[in-house]
């Protein structure tokens, strides 16, 4: 099954990350990139986990601790039963959920991603190898401009000053072109 790409605003969302081990940790770190607002629920967590959440709650996970209010759902522990109970929990509040390493427990999974500023790649192999996804996100890394993230800033300014100063399509397009270009070149 491929998944569809979407990119989704999270800053400031309330996140719940169910598991504070290795797996779990990696989630928020992430999610902590895009600014959401963590809690997580674990009976053990690591130090590091911990440290990133917003709201740790030292217990096991109960059915009324999914709230409405929570934007998307992670689940990291190795209890199947448990991620079941999350996945079924999460589907009926219409929470989009995220059971990790089992994707037909998924209604979104997380892809392999290169942020740099407002620069976000992701690379995702539906799920089924994210040994491919890290290959292909190296390959991009090699690839790509170290200072992206300032590029694409310089661009953005670049963009306005085309808005105001080309009437045609075309126009705009040429000179951010040859802008980009210039940039690329430094």
């Amino acid at each position: 099954m491929a998944y569809f790409p979407m990119m989704v605003e999270l800053r400031d969302k309330k996140v719940l990350v169910i598991g504070g081990g290795e797996e779990g940790k990696k989630k928020i770190q992430v999610l902590k990139m895009f600014g959401c607002h963590v809690t997580l629920i674990a009976k053990r967590a690591s130090e590091e986990a911990v440290s990133l959440t917003d709201v740790f709650l030292e217990k096991t996970f109960e059915a009324a601790d999914m709230k409405d209010d929570f934007f998307i759902v992670v689940a990291a522990t190795e209890d199947a039963a448990l991620n079941r109970m999350i996945y079924e929990l999460a589907k009926e509040k219409k929470i989009p959920v995220n059971i990790v390493d089992n994707t037909e427990l998924c209604t979104f999974i997380f892809p392999a991603i290169i942020k740099d500023e407002d620069v976000v790649v992701s690379v995702s192999s539906g799920g089924k190898s994210p040994y491919v996804a890290q290959h292909v996100k190296s390959l991009i890394i090699e690839n790509m401009p170290s200072d992206i993230g300032k590029i694409n800033e310089r661009m953005g300014e670049y963009r306005k000053i085309a808005k105001k100063t080309y009437e045609r399509t075309e126009e705009r397009k040429s000179f951010l072109k040859e802008k980009l270009k210039e940039l690329l070149s430094r």
